[in-house]
């Protein structure tokens, strides 16, 4: 990548290397049939988690500061809701890409310290993963392989947001 150029997010990382990349982690149709399987759960779920992890967020001066007023916290509770829903969404192909790469790519622009977003999925792990499990709770292979595969998303997405904080800071100078 040329450090002098700005790159947009469908840029970062083409079609075929998010494929690669979900290859190697072992994310496929079974990964996705589980996960769309999950989506009653997460729409039951999704505000009572926002709640509980916008709760966690704030104590923290660092990343309360983003959040100036509660209009601005609505907003982006709703799209953090969005998110959460998405993962169970059944659709991890072109438009999820561009759709996570587009997200680390704001974080970084507005100074969300990657050490603070890349903490935020293991919040997300710990409030999702029990709800998970409730969901499936008569049938332990069905766990097995919900927990496998929402943590296999969810390392991808972290791959993706990592891309974005990367080729931001190859633009920075030292």
């Amino acid at each position: 990548m040329n450090p002098a150029v700005i790159h947009s997010p469908r840029e970062l990382v083409s079609e075929d290397a998010w494929e690669q990349r979900k290859a190697f982690v072992g994310f496929g149709p079974a990964d996705e049939e589980i996960l769309r399987e999950l989506r009653p759960v997460a729409l039951y779920y999704a505000d009572e988690a926002m709640d509980e992890l916008y709760g966690r967020w704030l104590q923290f001066p660092e990343l309360k500061r983003f959040f100036p007023d509660d209009a601005t916290l609505s907003r982006v509770k709703a799209l953090q809701r969005q998110y959460f829903i998405s993962l169970t969404g059944g659709e991890y192909g072109a438009g999820y890409l561009a759709c996570r790469l587009q997200v680390g790519t704001v974080h970084e622009r507005i100074g969300v310290a990657p050490e603070w977003f890349m903490g935020g999925y293991g919040i997300y792990l710990e409030l999702i993963l029990p709800r998970v499990l409730r969901a499936f709770e008569y049938n332990r292979i069905k766990q097995a392989r919900a927990v496998t595969a929402l943590t296999k998303l969810i390392t991808l997405d972290q791959q993706l947001a990592l891309v974005a904080y990367f080729d931001r800071a190859t633009l920075k100078p030292d």
